[in-house]
């Protein structure tokens, strides 16, 4: 069986190693982009059953990526967990408004990222399945 992708978007160094790391421990395929240009192109091609953005990407506007995705019937239902450093209560409830299924404060607990992604996979799958 093929491990799960997940995309991530982040040019921050420290949050990159940090997610891929407990995420590929865990046996799922990370593919990293450092940028939000192009980011539907890339979506596209790798069909990810999870995406992780970071609220202030470079070149590309994360809340505009989650738009274009909850736009389009394919890829309606992917799972995007916001992620940011500098994230308020605002920008908390816009992403989640426009369509993050989870937003989170870059600072995190490795097991407990691990067990939410766990859980959104799973809800996910359960809807494909209807």
């Amino acid at each position: 069986m093929l491990p799960i992708k997940i995309l991530l978007f982040s040019a921050d160094d420290s949050i990159t190693s940090s997610i891929t790391t407990c995420l590929q421990q865990t046996g799922y395929k990370v593919i990293h982009s450092l940028t939000g240009v192009g980011a539907m192109d890339l979506i596209h091609v790798e069909k990810p059953f999870l995406i992780i953005l970071d609220m202030e990407l470079p070149g590309y506007n994360s809340l505009a990526i989650i738009r274009s995705l909850r736009s389009e019937e394919f890829s309606d239902s992917t799972p995007v967990i916001l992620i940011g450093s500098n994230m308020r209560e605002e920008d908390v409830l816009i992403g989640l408004e426009v369509g993050a299924d989870l937003c989170l404060l870059e600072t995190f607990h490795p097991q407990l990222f691990v067990a939410r992604v766990r859980s959104l996979l799973r809800r996910t799958e359960s809807l494909k399945i209807r």
